[in-house]
């Protein structure tokens, strides 16, 4: 076989191709797939924290009970009037007793209800104080105060040197106390 060569240049007539380039557009489209792929996940998902954020919170209303029925570690809910009113926190009266109802942060700027003014309260009842989560006035208008906190763990049984404690040592004696024995 022999190559014949044109008159204007010394290279054959027939140019061996050259192996294309696909391989290394095919890495470059792959890459950009990936990184767009990427890119609306991390953006959908931000989207999606934004959103839950401005969702109201569902909350499941309970039926008022007796306040002299509350136990500790529980989530109540009580009908009663508004007795007294001491910043973020109020006493509230119902028939069968009072309870103080702990308002938390979130009502320290905000006016919370009215002396004399009948309310229903839902929060976790601890150690004697409610701690509020929703107050609903006659009207119906609601005031959320957060989540109630969890239950706390129980304390475990005290052993060892905390169970001997007795009364405290007597203080050390001063310059006008007698001489030890």
């Amino acid at each position: 076989m022999e190559m014949t060569m044109t008159e204007t240049s010394n290279t054959p007539d027939t140019v061996p191709r050259q192996p294309p380039r696909t391989s290394r557009r095919r890495v470059t489209v792959a890459a950009g797939i990936v990184a767009a792929l990427a890119i609306g996940g991390i953006g959908g998902a931000g989207a999606s924290r934004l959103i839950h954020r401005w969702e109201p919170e569902r909350v499941m209303l309970l039926q008022p009970e007796a306040i002299a029925q509350f136990k500790d570690d529980t989530v109540v809910a009580a009908k009663g009037t508004v007795a007294e009113i001491f910043g973020n926190k109020f006493i509230l009266q119902d028939d069968s007793g009072r309870a103080l109802i702990d308002t938390g942060p979130r009502g320290e700027d905000v006016r919370i209800a009215d002396k004399g003014e009948a309310v229903t309260v839902q929060g976790r009842f601890d150690r004697g104080v409610l701690h509020a989560q929703l107050l609903v006035r006659p009207d119906g208008s609601t005031q959320a105060f957060g989540p109630p906190r969890p239950p706390r763990p129980p304390h475990p049984p005290i052993d060892g040197p905390e169970a001997r404690r007795g009364p405290p040592p007597p203080p050390p004696p001063g310059p006008d106390a007698p001489p030890a024995r």
